[in-house]
């Protein structure tokens, strides 16, 4: 093999960096942390009960998601892939198909047509028109990969006191607790066709994280739209075993079984479309650290916005049913007949397969109120003290055809 010098690799084409990779895993100490610090509020928080915050994340972890598994505390754990954050698979932590060769991660630049944010449609190759196609820098994850599991434990830590040499003085209250996903980044993409009816649409949708300049006349600047997909189990615990150490930093045995758990979640939520919206970034704020609003400045708040739709007739009819031509046909109902559905985010909290079917305690049962495979359900409580893994299901819960036209978030100043 020869290095490439600058101007030979100009002239270099191809689909991009794959990334395989097996037996992945990536575990962190569960006495490492990441830690976000807070600090006193003003005196006016203060006033209305407002208390200094700090939070610690331990153990961050994405390991196997066998049914084979282990604990923070050591100890082991039993029932089930969410009563174990960290999965052993065979021995090595590793999840077996994390991004096969067959579907891997894949780096690349690529040009994509559509609408820009003048509303005009640039679907030329390199042409030097006004109509060429901008080109992107985008993250594609796999289309499928084998389940795994993503944990990690914290702690929150309230009313914390320091001294004049910053050493803590005096009991702050704390919390501390766990996270676990099992599942896969990737959302199944079945369509929601009204009602109770659902098809199999045009596939699962995997993670996309895609860069560009935007192509906005009025602001070019850095832009991003971000695929966000989800399916698999979560659940959230606090309760520890009668053993567990009960201070802060120190690592707690956590009950097995006890949480809020979701199951069956199928999720999938677009941040931005090409070429009209993005994700910008903004350190000019019309705001002071007081909340006040002042001439535009650099004054250390910042803005992250998804951009406005612009108000440009080809541009919504893009935006709501996909169309680059015409309008959006309607059914005899009045409604868009065909919603575009890589603009329609949507959050499903259990499966659904058959609505108007039987209760019962299956995977595509409507769950009973005791039901643990299926919805939205509480296990745990206390009896005297000691835990019981009594369960209450509350059923399933769906969001659908979320659209995002505008989102702006602006910071308004620490401390109050």
């Amino acid at each position: 093999m020869t290095p490439l010098a600058e101007d030979e690799m100009a002239g270099v084409t191809g689909a991009g960096l794959a990334f395989a990779m097996d037996n992945f895993s990536i575990r962190m100490a569960p006495t490492s942390y990441i830690e976000l610090t807070g600090s006193a509020p003003t005196p006016q928080a203060a006033g209305v009960g407002w208390q200094r915050g700090d939070a610690r994340y331990y153990g961050l972890s994405m390991t196997s998601g066998s049914a084979a598994g282990t604990d923070w505390y050591g100890n082991g754990c039993s029932g089930g892939v969410l009563s174990c954050p960290i999965g052993l698979g065979d021995g090595s932590f590793g999840v077996s198909a994390f991004a096969s060769v067959y579907d891997p991660f894949v780096l690349r630049v690529f040009q994509y047509e559509g609408f820009d944010y003048q509303g005009l449609m640039r679907n030329l190759p390199d042409s030097g028109l006004a109509a060429t196609m901008p080109t992107v820098l985008e993250f594609i994850g796999p289309t499928n990969s084998d389940p795994w599991r993503w944990a990690f434990w914290g702690e929150l830590e309230v009313g914390r006191q320091l001294d004049g040499g910053g050493n803590v003085v005096g009991n702050a209250g704390f919390l501390q607790s766990q996270t676990l996903i099992y599942g896969k980044p990737v959302a199944s993409g079945r369509v929601w066709e009204g009602g109770n009816s659902y098809s199999a649409g045009s596939g699962s949708k995997p993670a996309i994280l895609r860069l560009m300049q935007t192509a906005n006349d009025a602001d070019r600047t850095l832009g991003v739209t971000y695929q966000s997909a989800l399916s698999g189990d979560f659940r959230f615990s606090v309760r520890q075993t009668p053993n567990s150490p009960n201070q802060l930093h120190a690592v707690p045995d956590f009950n097995d079984q006890e949480g809020l758990h979701f199951r069956n979640v199928d999720a999938f939520l677009p941040l931005g479309t090409l070429h009209y919206q993005a994700i910008t970034f903004s350190g000019i704020s019309g705001y002071d650290t007081s909340a006040n609003p002042v001439a535009a400045s650099q004054n250390g708040n910042f803005v992250v916005e998804l951009t406005r739709i612009p108000n440009i007739p080809s541009i919504y009819n893009h935006f709501y049913c996909g169309v680059t031509t015409g309008t959006c046909a309607l059914d005899a109902g009045g409604r868009i007949a065909s919603p575009n559905q890589d603009t329609h985010g949507y959050v499903r909290w259990g499966n659904w397969a058959n609505p108007n079917g039987p209760m019962g305690n299956g995977i595509n049962d409507l769950p009973t109120a005791t039901s643990t495979a299926n919805g939205i359900y509480f296990t745990g409580g206390a009896s005297g003290g000691v835990p019981t893994n009594a369960t209450v299901n509350l059923g399933i819960s769906r969001i659908e055809g979320m659209l995002i036209q505008h989102m702006k978030i602006t910071t308004l100043g620490a401390g109050i």
